[in-house]
């Protein structure tokens, strides 16, 4: 009996395998119907005030049906919460109104095929120093040819712009905080950094993550680069997502940007399940309450004689 339910076991524990690695399989030989690639995702320049710039990036169709692309061009800014926030102009965003698109529609795009967006920038000769931002935006869909209204939108990607106007710059930020956990009851270990830009040109923040056993071998390491906006803050999560479900490590968080590490913290943390809690917790008091009872039984033992 006992040998018939470790086989039972053993095949459905060898068909579920079965089933994540031809389902891993399968999604990975999928192809999206509807999907873009932009080259390159980012821009950055050097303007200065009275130039005329012309700018492109390229649009690649990776799905597998023919698609329809509408470009525009908005704002970028950081809002609430140090998220990215593509609908309120300020200071930093009056590039807006400079970008002037080749083209704002693109019709009957083949997959496979590559299309080139062009745009040009007209800086004001009364610009403001520092730095302007904004975001071109590519939304996949159908839109009609006569008016180029949306008729159905599915997927949408950026074009971000960044631009230094020279003049007097202020280049200034700091570190507002670092959370990292010491104690997990469940993987991944993760950190969250959050930088402030306290100037007026936007500057690269570099948060650094290194995971080392007890014994110092390293076993988890990432280094993420994140703009930072002038007058705003960014958020930073970095996750070890291999994370074992019971350990002990050594994490050190290190950001470094305007070229000097601005924070350097080592922790030791702790990944351990809460049910091992849980159990050791009552082994604990099991193992009192036996030894309670020990003694009161000797006690109780030398009173009789």
């Amino acid at each position: 009996m006992r040998k018939t339910i470790k086989l039972l076991i053993a095949l459905v524990l060898l068909a579920v395998m079965s089933i994540g690695l031809f389902g891993a399989t399968t999604n990975a030989a999928d192809k999206p119907i509807e999907q873009i690639t932009l080259s390159p995702v980012k821009g950055y320049e050097k303007l200065n005030p009275g130039e005329k710039f012309d700018g492109s990036f390229s649009i690649t169709n990776t799905g597998t049906e023919v698609i329809d692309l509408h470009v525009y061009v908005k704002p970028f800014g950081i809002g609430d919460n140090c998220t990215e926030n593509y609908e309120v102009d300020s200071e930093w965003t009056q590039m807006t109104s400079w970008v002037n698109l080749e083209k704002n529609n693109y019709y009957g795009i083949k997959p496979d095929e590559v299309i080139i967006v062009r745009f040009n920038i007209d800086v004001p000769k009364n610009a403001p120093d520092g730095g302007q931002y904004v975001v071109i935006f590519t939304e996949v869909g159908k839109f009609d040819q006569m008016t180029g209204a949306a008729i159905g939108v599915t997927k949408r990607l950026g074009y971000k712009f960044y631009a230094d106007l020279g003049g007097t710059k202020n280049e200034s930020g700091t570190v507002e905080s670092l959370k990292q956990g010491v104690w997990y009851w469940e993987p991944p270990i993760n950190s969250i950094g959050e930088v402030r830009n306290s100037g007026n040109i936007y500057f690269t923040s570099t948060h650094q993550y290194k995971i080392t056993s007890l014994t110092g071998k390293t076993v988890y390491e990432e280094s993420i680069d994140q703009d930072i906006l002038p007058d705003t803050c960014r958020k930073v999560k970095v996750e070890w997502q291999q994370t074992p479900t019971f350990g002990v490590f050594w994490v050190e968080n290190k950001i470094n940007f305007l070229g000097q590490e601005q924070f350097n913290e080592k922790k030791l943390v702790i990944v351990i399940p809460i049910y091992v809690v849980i159990v050791f917790s009552i082994m604990i008091i099991l193992l009192t309450w036996a030894l309670i009872l020990k003694i009161k039984n000797r006690k109780g033992m030398a009173k009789g004689f």
